[in-house]
């Protein structure tokens, strides 16, 4: 999928989303492949942005500012990057195995497509990660993604409708242990880096007056 066919899947997506999981239900896509051209290129939107955010724009707290060491900016990017993609992947297992439980088709590749999609609204609204105020919005758009997921469950797992609420809300909860998993990992790993670059004396650091 080059990039012109990424951005109208994902537009299309947006706007109109069982039309385009109707249109991606038909398509050959495997799962992996959902992966590489898809996911692991909207997962570089939230880690770029990060890491200009927190290199290059700084963290503001009140009156006070800090700028992260670049290379451990870097390091966060990277976590943010590989962990985002992990995610979509361990989600697409989960509505998989989870299918047979509410009278829906199993298939790895419709299951992967579907979490893919669920994750569309959250990756493309981490460019808001560039400003740390600003990243609230990203949260915010990422909760479009479970609207796309409970419209995606009936078309591409083809869950009875009557089955579908209670599906979506197993799948939201395993997909909140699964991020809170993700996020301790990447709140411990940058923790430790902080504390050292205080300890250090890296980063760049400031005070805002009104």
């Amino acid at each position: 999928m080059d990039i012109q066919m990424l951005q109208n899947r994902v537009i299309s997506l947006l706007k109109s989303p069982v039309a385009e999981m109707t249109k991606a239900k038909s398509e050959q896509i495997s799962k992996m492949d959902t992966i590489k051209n898809y996911v692991a290129i909207l997962a570089l939107i939230p880690a770029i942005a990060t890491f200009i955010g927190h290199a290059f724009i700084g963290i503001s707290f009140g009156f006070f500012s800090y700028k992260y060491p670049i290379e451990y900016a870097l390091v966060e990017a990277i976590l943010i990057y590989v962990l985002q993609v992990a995610s979509v992947f361990i989600s697409g297992f989960v509505i998989n195995a989870l299918a047979p439980n509410f009278a829906s088709k199993q298939n790895e590749d419709q299951a992967m497509k579907l979490a893919a999609f669920a994750a569309t609204p959250g990756l493309i609204g981490g460019i808001f990660n560039i400003y740390f105020g600003l990243a609230i919005i990203g949260t915010l758009l990422a909760l479009y993604g479970l609207y796309i997921l409970y419209l995606g469950i009936p078309v591409l797992m083809e869950t009875p409708k009557d089955k579908a609420i209670t599906y979506l809300i197993v799948i939201i909860i395993v997909n909140i242990v699964i991020f809170v998993i993700i996020g301790a990992i990447v709140a411990a790993v940058m923790a430790a880096l902080f504390l050292s670059s205080l300890t250090a004396g890296y980063g760049s650091y400031g005070y805002r007056y009104p």
